[in-house]
C-alpha cells in the first residue's frame, strides 16, 4: 500500500476545466465516496481550491489506483478519461508527501508563500476524517503536512510580505479601473476572500457594499468595514452602482448572469464596470465578457501577476526543509509496510509460547499465583528477546533499500498469512 497524490492545477489546466473539476463543499462526501468505492483506493482526501483541484490517496496498486482517479475526475467533469490525461500530473509515496508539503507551504501557490492554502489543506483532512475517508496512513499524512507547513513560515520568511489572491486581483483590477480611492464596490460573497477583499478596501473605498446569501456572514462583515448589506436577490441594484465587482462566493453556478448585466449595462449608460471574479467554479457567466463598457477579470487573468516566480534563499530553506520531512515521511512508511509480518511473526511466536506452557501444564500444576505469573513474565521475555534484533534489522532493511524483500522471505519461513 502506497500514497498516491494526482491532480490538476492552474499550471497545467484551464479555468473551465478547473471549475468543471471543482468540488463545492456541500459535495465533498459525495466527492470522497466516489474515490473510496474504488478498487484501488482505501482512503482518500479532496483538496479542491480555486487553484486546483487534488486527490490524495491510500492505494494498492499505482496503476489501478490511477485509473481509478482518473476515471473519478471524468465523471465529475462530465469528459472522457483521455480529455484529461495530459494535464494531469501525479506523486507517488515520497513525492506525493514532497508535493502537499510543499502545497501545504505555500510553495506550489499561484503567490508563492500565501497563507490561506495551509488553511484549505485542513479543511480538506477534517472533512474526509469526518466522512471516515481518511485513516491511519492519511491522518498520519496530513498532520505532518501541517506541521511542515506551519514550520516553513516560522523559520523561513517564504510568508513574509507575501500577498494573496485577493491582492494580486485588486492590482489587476487596478489596472483596468484606475486608483481604487473613493470608488463604489460591490463584493459579493462574504466568506474568506470576500472578508479580505473587505479589509483592504474599507479605509481607501469610498462605498462598500456587501452581497451574501446568508444573512449572518453578511451582517457580520458589513458592520466590521461599515458596509452596505445587500441580499443576493438585489444584486442588480449594486452592479448598477458599483465601479468594481468583486466576487468570491462558491456557488455551483453563476451568480452574475450576462442577461442581468446586459439590462444594469443599459441603465448606466457610458459607465464602465470591471468584475473581479475570484470563484472556481467562476462566479460571472463568461459571455459577461461580451458586453460593451465590461471587462471581467477571472482567475487566469489574476495568474497573470502573480509572482510565481520568488526563487530567493528564503523559498530555498523552504524547499530544504520541506524535502527533509518528505523523506521522513518516507521512512516512516517504508517501515509500516514490514509492521504486518513483524505482527504476524510475534503472534506466530505468542501462539508457540502459550502452546508450550499448555502442555506443560500438568508440571506446573503445584505453582501459585506469583509463580504462574512469574513463568509467564520469563517466557515472554524470551520471545521478545529472541524476536527484538530480527524485527528491528528488518524496519532498517525496508528503510535502506526500500522493498519487502526480506519480509516475503520471513513470511515464507514461518509460514506467516499473507497481508493486504
Amino acid at each position: 500500500m502506497s500514497v498516491l497524490a494526482c491532480g490538476l492545477n492552474y499550471r497545467t489546466a484551464p479555468i473551465g476545466l478547473l471549475e468543471r473539476l471543482a468540488v463545492p463543499a456541500e459535495q465533498l462526501p459525495k466527492a470522497l465516496r466516489s474515490l473510496t468505492s474504488r478498487p484501488y483506493i482505501s482512503e482518500a482526501v479532496v483538496l479542491s481550491t480555486c487553484n486546483r483541484v487534488e486527490v490524495y490517496a491510500h492505494v494498492g496498486r499505482y496503476h489501478g489506483a490511477m485509473a481509478d482517479i482518473r476515471n473519478h475526475f471524468a465523471e465529475w467533469s462530465g469528459g472522457a478519461p483521455d480529455d484529461i490525461t495530459d494535464l494531469v500530473y501525479d506523486y507517488y509515496d515520497e513525492g506525493a508527501a514532497r508535493h502537499l508539503f510543499a502545497v501545504a507551504s505555500g510553495l506550489d501557490s499561484m503567490v508563492v508563500g500565501e497563507r490561506q492554502i495551509q488553511l484549505q489543506v485542513k479543511q480538506a483532512f477534517a472533512e474526509a476524517e469526518a466522512e471516515g475517508a481518511a485513516a491511519h496512513m492519511l491522518h498520519t499524512l496530513f498532520r505532518q503536512a501541517l506541521r511542515v507547513g506551519k514550520r516553513t513560515r516560522a523559520e523561513t520568511g517564504i510568508s513574509a510580505g507575501a500577498s494573496s489572491m485577493v491582492d494580486v486581483g485588486l492590482q489587476a483590477a487596478e489596472r483596468v479601473v484606475g486608483d481604487l480611492s473613493g470608488r463604489t464596490i460591490l463584493i459579493v460573497g462574504a466568506g474568506k476572500m470576500g472578508g479580505m477583499a473587505a479589509t483592504r478596501l474599507a479605509d481607501r473605498a469610498g462605498r462598500i457594499m456587501v452581497a451574501n446569501r446568508g444573512a449572518p456572514k453578511r451582517e457580520r462583515l458589513a458592520a466590521r468595514v461599515g458596509a452596505e448589506q445587500l441580499d443576493l436577490g438585489a444584486l442588480r441594484r449594486g452592479l448598477a452602482d458599483a465601479d468594481l465587482v468583486l466576487s468570491s462566493t462558491g456557488a455551483a453556478q453563476p451568480v452574475i448572469d450576462r442577461d442581468t448585466l446586459a439590462g444594469v449595462m443599459a441603465q448606466r449608460g457610458q459607465r464602465p464596470l470591471a468584475l473581479l471574479d475570484l470563484a472556481v467554479p467562476r462566479d460571472v457567466d463568461p459571455g459577461c465578457g461580451d458586453l460593451p463598457g465590461v471587462t471581467v477579470l477571472d482567475v487566469d487573468a489574476v495568474r497573470a501577476l502573480a509572482d510565481t516566480g520568488r526563487t530567493g534563499e528564503e523559498v530555498a530553506k523552504a524547499r530544504e526543509l520541506v524535502q527533509a520531512e518528505a523523506a521522513r515521511f518516507a521512512s516512516w512508511t517504508r517501515g509500516m509496510r514490514v509492521e504486518p509480518t513483524i505482527s504476524a511473526l510475534r503472534g506466530r511466536a505468542e501462539q508457540v509460547r502459550q502452546a508450550e506452557i499448555a502442555r506443560l501444564g500438568p508440571r506446573f500444576a503445584d505453582l501459585d499465583d506469583r509463580e504462574r505469573a512469574a513463568l509467564d513474565a520469563l517466557t515472554k521475555g524470551i520471545v521478545n528477546t529472541l524476536l527484538h534484533d530480527p524485527t528491528v534489522r528488518l524496519k532498517a532493511i525496508a528503510d535502506a533499500r526500500g522493498g519487502e524483500d526480506h519480509a516475503t522471505m520471513l513470511r515464507e519461513l514461518f509460514d506467516l498469512p499473507e497481508h493486504d
